[in-house]
C-alpha cells in the first residue's frame, strides 16, 4: 500500500475558475459520480460579501446541475452540489485508488491524497487524467508500511478492504461481508477503518 499526493487542476470543473476569482478557502468531498452526475459537498469560507456572488456563479456553471444551500452563517457556506460534468471524478472513482477527504482547493487547484496499491496505479491515473485535459503533478509517493502511520492491524484490513473493492464506486462487497472475511465485528471493522484513516490524514496534515 501507498500514499500518493496528486497537485491538480480540472478546467472543465466550477471549482477552479470560481477559486482562480474569488480568495477562497473551499473543500469538498465527492459523493459519487456515474456517466451523468455526482455530487459533491462542499464548504465554502470567505468575505461575507462574495459568498452569494460564488453561490450564483457556481448555479450558472456548465459543470453544475441542482445547487442546494444547506447551511448559511456569516463567512461561510455549506453547498450540496450535482455535478453534471467532471471526467476527472469519473477517472478517480474508477481508480483503483480511494481518496482521503475533505479536498482543499486553491487557487485553481486541489491536492487529492490517495491510498493505493502501487506506483503503476498512480502512474495510470496520472495519465487518464491528463487524456481528460487536467493538470497533474506527483507531489510525492510514499510506502506506508516504511513509515509505520497504520498499525499492523489497520494496514491489514486497509490491505483486504482494497483487494476486496470496498473502496471502489460502486462497492463490490459491504461492510457485512468484509467483517466477515476478516473475522471481526462490523462495529470493529468500522472503528479501524476509521481510525487508519484519521492517521492517514494526520500525517499528511504535517506535511
Amino acid at each position: 500500500m501507498i500514499e500518493a499526493v496528486l497537485n491538480i487542476r480540472i478546467p472543465e470543473l466550477w471549482v477552479t475558475s470560481l477559486t482562480e476569482k474569488y480568495d477562497a478557502e473551499v473543500s469538498c468531498k465527492i459523493g459519487g459520480h456515474s456517466t451523468k452526475t455526482g455530487w459533491g459537498i462542499v464548504t465554502i469560507r470567505g468575505d461575507d460579501s462574495a459568498i452569494d456572488e460564488m453561490v450564483e456563479e457556481i448555479r450558472g456553471h456548465s459543470s453544475v446541475g441542482k445547487v442546494q444551500v444547506k447551511d448559511r452563517q456569516p463567512g461561510m457556506v455549506s453547498l450540496l452540489v450535482d455535478v453534471v460534468r467532471c471526467r476527472a471524478c469519473k477517472v478517480l472513482v474508477t481508480s483503483k485508488a480511494f481518496m482521503v477527504y475533505p479536498v482543499a482547493i486553491r487557487k485553481g487547484r486541489m491536492k487529492w491524497l490517495l491510498i493505493t496499491d502501487t506506483n503503476k496505479t498512480v502512474g495510470k491515473l496520472s495519465e487518464a487524467l491528463e487524456q481528460v485535459d487536467c493538470d497533474v503533478k506527483i507531489e510525492r509517493i510514499t510506502p506506508l508500511g516504511d513509515k509505520g502511520v497504520l498499525t499492523d492491524r489497520q494496514e491489514e484490513i486497509i490491505q483486504a478492504a482494497f483487494a476486496s473493492g470496498y473502496f471502489d464506486f460502486p462497492r463490490k462487497i459491504g461492510s457485512p461481508k468484509l467483517a466477515k472475511q476478516l473475522g471481526v465485528s462490523v462495529s470493529t471493522l468500522s472503528e479501524v477503518m476509521r481510525a487508519a484513516q484519521r492517521r492517514i490524514f494526520a500525517e499528511y496534515l504535517k506535511t
